[in-house]
């Protein structure tokens, strides 16, 4: 769901007071969804011609780090020191679906013991106990699992964080970010699990491909996308904006995010139809299950929208929330599927399957 948390008529996420990404990232991991907003990607390559599409290309995009230059974070989500430990954690707790992804990522789901309610990948995480229920934390429960390490992500359990910590478990929150800092963020996971050398080939990965994708369309014209989250209300849906994740994959994938200047809403603006129409894009990309409007064939039946160039070359596609929902390792996997729906003329390969996928 979104990067902060929502209450109604947000997603619901991982736990936060304010509508945001942690909202976002708890809709988008579960399969379900609260009241309103959030989510993810795609059915089919366009095939068709990119007529009318705007002339506008994005510039050369800076250098990407090299590995050496991307270390453990030192600070937490609160700005204390992290620290870490001598030897390996051997019971580690997720209270976040992002930190569910980079554990298994780094191979470590024989050391997890715990997760929250919210994470649905990788399948060895998502079956094991859970110690939430929404944004409620059974604090007995997480405290019986006896874990050496809790982790969690952007403040999104501040309470929780708290009477963890005073109960002598060893916590650490670490911050959001964008793409980049989250190489980081896996980088110090490693760290903090002792799988350094694990961390390093993941992120190693992780880099690679980004650099391989806006190597394939570098120099393209840059069309105008819209990524929508959620259209539970008719005529007012929820879109990616400016400083959300969507909108930063956008741009790696070189597309303009047709509201990358509505930040609104911590990134998620909910905008109105007249607006989307205006905005006129040439790609829409739906993230959301079919009950919250991921329904690729009902968005040809949307009041007034016949008239936007997506719909009039049938670019309107749908991309397996969990890619997007929530900060990462398979953020990559994201930008791929963005990259290969709005440039499909760059790459030779099919689009991967778990761009379509449900987890």
């Amino acid at each position: 769901m979104r990067s902060q948390v929502i209450s109604s008529p947000c997603i619901p996420p991982e736990p936060k007071a304010s509508c945001g990404r942690a909202a976002l990232e708890g809709w988008i991991s579960s399969t379900r969804i609260v009241p309103i907003v959030l989510l993810f990607l795609l059915v089919l390559l366009a095939a068709c011609g990119q007529s009318g599409t705007s002339t506008a290309t994005s510039p050369t995009a800076a250098p990407t780090p090299t590995i050496a230059s991307i270390p453990a974070l030192t600070m937490d989500a609160y700005g204390k020191p992290i620290t870490f430990p001598t030897s390996a954690p051997q019971r580690i707790i997720s209270l976040v679906p992002t930190m569910s992804d980079i554990l298994g990522a780094l191979h470590l789901e024989g050391r997890v013991v715990g997760v929250d309610g919210y994470t649905n990948y990788p399948p060895a995480l998502a079956s094991l106990p859970k110690v939430s229920q929404g944004f409620t934390y059974n604090v007995e429960k997480i405290v019986s699992l006896k874990p050496d390490l809790v982790l969690s992500y952007g403040q999104d359990t501040k309470q929780y964080d708290t009477q963890l910590t005073n109960l002598n478990l060893h916590v650490v929150d670490l911050p959001s970010g964008n793409l980049g800092e989250l190489l980081q963020i896996v980088m110090t996971v490693g760290r903090l699990t002792l799988a350094q050398d694990t961390a390093t080939s993941v992120v190693n990965s992780m880099q690679q491909k980004i650099n391989s994708i806006k190597s394939e369309v570098a120099g393209t014209t840059a069309p105008k996308v819209m990524i929508e989250l959620d259209d539970s209300t008719p005529g007012k849906p929820y879109v990616y904006g400016g400083s959300s994740y969507g909108d930063e994959l956008i741009q790696d994938a070189n597309g303009q995010n047709i509201f990358h200047s509505d930040s609104s809403g911590g990134g998620y603006p909910q905008v109105t139809d007249e607006a989307i129409i205006s905005a006129n894009a040439q790609f829409i990309i739906l993230t959301e299950p079919p009950a919250y409007g991921g329904d690729v064939n009902a968005v040809y039946k949307r009041p007034n929208w016949g008239t936007i160039d997506a719909l009039k070359m049938h670019h309107v596609y749908r991309i397996n929330n969990n890619l997007i929902g929530h900060p990462g390792p398979r953020n990559i996997d994201a930008l791929q599927c963005i990259a290969q729906i709005i440039h499909p003329d760059k790459f030779s390969s099919q689009l991967p399957a778990d761009c379509t996928g449900t987890v």
